[in-house]
């Protein structure tokens, strides 16, 4: 684990209030071919992407003659947008600019882009108020973008984040409220799969590489846009895939059952815009905060084929999204009642897991529920219902309605075997072969760690053997050999003995298999927790500007010249060396919880927080209605003093778990969560997590399997209206 010395009072952001008469316009770029000179790999998904987005649009009363869409040919067809033409760099901003004119006070503006993303050096002529820490520039990639022109320092025909900038601060100008997504990366990492990732390598281009970095990565997260701020302008909100460093990616969807470009591997999308529009349509959020936290609880509960970097949001997130309504119902799925089974057309991809809870409606009659069930089967796109419990003189329509009020989690670890491509020869094939099958062998089988096809990008752990050493690269982060690097992936040195080396690749998996559960858990607990829970949780992070990436952090309270801000639970926040978090628990109900902390770091470590928790069995008792509130203080170290190496790096969590005390309820046993990180190969063995897959798929269950033991102060809900579990959940990018 890295070094965590143990040690939200929320500012609201003001909305603005959009007029009756003003209207939402939307420009929706998606680049899926590329000109051959540049040498650029096309991309499946963008067609995709914007069909989606033009439909979700449509669906929240956006009027189609305000939605501009510049992509390659689509289908022709009700269930396609016409695009007006191609996604180049000149149509681009020629279409911002014409939108600029258009604007109007209260008017809100939607400018969307899929696609590749770069980054070149910043032109040290221009002159800008807030400079690239870095020195680079994010870029969009137009669709006929060309080399870099050493002359103007800029790749020709792209689309330079500070250009980006000036056209949206023009839109503002006028009043109107802009709302800008991008799907897309500026990294140009190497990474796992080079066909699903939406970045390109600068010198692919021939740009330079020479850029004055003038500070390290810890501070705020950003995404492709920076924006001036002028009084008297328009609102803006940011929603980017991943932080400019990250990688974005684009998966296949084949059983997503709406029109879609492709079949099969080809019929791709964004993973963010999938998220993204599962979230609109979804009708449940009202603001763009709201939507942020359902894409990143959908993110930390695996809907999507594989963990990925975690977005970005900032701005004005407690504005109003286009097309909300509090009086709009959300969408409901309809389903066949026959020989006492339901069945829909929804499944996995929309929530309908086995074992998820639903609740059931007759046609047109949102008011109450007639009856619940639980999803008995499914697939990615259909389900079926069985153990109907229907409310006591409710009839049984032949129809039904049905929402998720209890949500399953379906644990599934994949791990990828190394392609055959990454081996000199056969007997090291058949080394390695043996000893990954030693990992996963007998009983494992039955686990929801799983091995997967060979060289499969899109599962949760590939293995890849380079410079005699097995490799572990998980799907969120780029595969970084460099020994000692801030990033570098956890391998192990190949062994002559395959069950001694498939010992310590399965502890490793392990480790990653066993954190990814805890986080799914509390993603769940976070998203159907009850707002009348009775507890309040605060939080702050405090960072010292221009931190020593080198720098011991002591201390307990916050450190001397820091700036601090608010940090909302699944809202991504950026974190660097010596980061300080204060999070505080507070119950104002009327029952008692066992409340306990856990920071989970990138490399499957996870540690109590305080340490000395551990004494009571990692959980501390915070009676009803007391005003008793419990302080979880950590720093957030990418240093490591005793090693003099750095820390890992990446997304990381901390938990926070509530269990109702209850008369006849024992204190749970949690320290068996807690495990060392992989950075140092060393964990407890035994780690049973119990039958996940095609069997109990319920909360309690995965709970209960989660600490390794069957105490009865470990299950998410009684059966019936008693106390739930809950839990809240904290992302951090953590960044040297």
């Amino acid at each position: 684990m890295k070094a965590l010395k143990a040690i939200i009072v929320a500012g609201a952001m003001f909305a603005c209030a959009p007029l009756a008469e003003a209207k939402t316009m939307a420009l929706l770029v998606g680049v899926a071919d590329y000109n051959e000179a540049s040498g650029i790999t096309d991309l499946h998904g963008p067609r995709n992407d914007v069909s989606l987005l033009w439909r979700a649009l449509k669906s929240r009363d956006v009027k189609p003659e305000d939605i501009t869409v510049l992509t390659n040919p689509l289908p022709e067809g009700a269930d396609y947008p016409v695009a007006k033409g191609l996604a180049e760099g000149a149509n681009i901003l020629a279409e911002l600019d014409r939108i600029a004119a258009l604007a109007q006070r209260g008017d809100t503006v939607i400018f969307y882009y899929s696609g590749h993303g770069t980054r070149q050096p910043a032109d040290p002529n221009r002159q800008d108020d807030e400079p690239e820490a870095d020195g680079m520039d994010q870029v969009l990639l137009p669709s006929d973008v060309a080399s870099y022109d050493p002359i103007k320092m800029t790749l020709r025909n792209a689309i330079v984040d500070n250009t980006l900038g000036d056209k949206i601060t023009a839109i503002r100008a006028k009043g109107a409220f802009v709302w800008a997504v991008v799907d897309a990366c500026h990294s140009g990492t190497v990474t796992r799969g080079e066909d699903v990732t939406r970045s390109v390598d600068p010198a692919k281009l021939g740009v330079p590489e020479n850029a004055p970095a003038s500070s390290t990565r810890g501070g705020d997260r950003r995404g492709t846009l920076r924006a001036s701020h002028v009084q008297g302008e328009g609102g803006l909100v940011g929603f980017y895939a991943v932080e400019s460093y990250d990688l974005a990616i684009e998966r296949a969807f084949p059983g997503y059952n709406l029109p879609m470009v492709g079949d099969g591997k080809t019929q791709r999308m964004g993973v963010f815009t999938y998220l993204l529009h599962r979230a609109l349509t979804r009708n449940t959020a009202s603001t763009y905060r709201d939507l942020a936290q359902e894409i990143v609880a959908d993110l930390n509960g695996d809907r999507t084929g594989g963990k990925v970097p975690p977005p970005v949001f900032d701005g004005d997130l407690d504005a109003d999204v286009p097309g909300s309504n509090a009086a709009r119902l959300p969408n409901s799925v309809t389903g066949i009642l026959a020989d006492g089974k339901i069945g829909f057309p929804a499944g996995t991809l929309h929530g309908f897991d086995v074992g998820a809870r639903l609740a059931l409606y007759a046609p047109g009659k949102p008011e109450k529920p007639i009856g619940h069930a639980d999803i008995s089967e499914a697939t990615a796109v259909t389900s079926t219902a069985s153990a109907i419990d229907w409310e006591q003189g409710a009839g049984q329509p032949p129809t039904i309605s049905a929402l998720v009020e209890e949500p399953a989690i379906n644990f599934r670890f994949v791990v990828s075997p190394p392609p055959d491509a990454d081996f000199l020869n056969e007997a090291m094939k058949t080394r390695v072969a043996a000893s990954v099958g030693s990992a996963f062998k007998g009983e494992d089988a039955n686990l929801g760690v799983e091995l997967g096809n060979p060289g499969d990008p899109d599962a949760d752990v590939m293995l890849r053997v380079k410079s005699n050493r097995l490799w572990i690269v998980r799907s969120d982060r780029p595969w970084v050999t460099v020994a000692g690097a801030y990033d570098e992936t956890p391998s192990l040195a190949l062994a002559d003995d395959p069950e001694k080396f498939g010992s310590g690749l399965k502890n490793a998996v392990w480790s990653l298999a066993r954190a990814a559960k805890l986080l799914r858990v509390t993603a769940a607990l976070e998203s159907g927790a009850e707002s009348d829970d009775g507890l309040t949780v605060t939080a702050t992070i405090s960072k010292v500007p221009g931190q020593d990436a080198r720098g011991a952090c002591a201390g307990s309270e916050v450190p001397a010249g820091a700036q601090s801000s608010p940090l909302e639970p699944l809202l991504p926040m950026a974190a660097g060396n010596c980061t300080f978090v204060l999070i505080q628990v507070q119950n104002d109900g009327e029952i008692d919880y066992y409340v306990s902390g856990f920071y989970v770091d990138s490399l499957g470590g996870i540690a109590a927080i305080p340490a000395s928790a551990a004494k009571r069995g990692c959980v501390r008792t915070l009676p009803a209605g007391s005003q008793k509130t419990l302080d979880f203080r950590f720093w957030i170290d990418t240093w490591d003093e005793n090693s003099n190496k750095p820390s890992s790096t990446g997304a990381e969590n901390f938990v926070v778990l509530a269990v109702p005390k209850g008369d006849d309820r024992e204190p749970p046993k949690l320290c068996a969560l807690t495990q060392s990180t992989l950075a140092s190969m060393q964990r407890i063995r035994n780690m049973d997590f119990g039958g996940t897959r095609g069997s109990d798929n319920k909360l309690a269950t995965l709970i209960g399997n989660l600490e390794g033991t069957s105490t009865r102060g470990v299950t998410a809900a009684p059966e019936g209206d008693g106390p739930k579990m809950t839990g809240r959940l904290f992302v951090f990018d953590v960044k040297p």
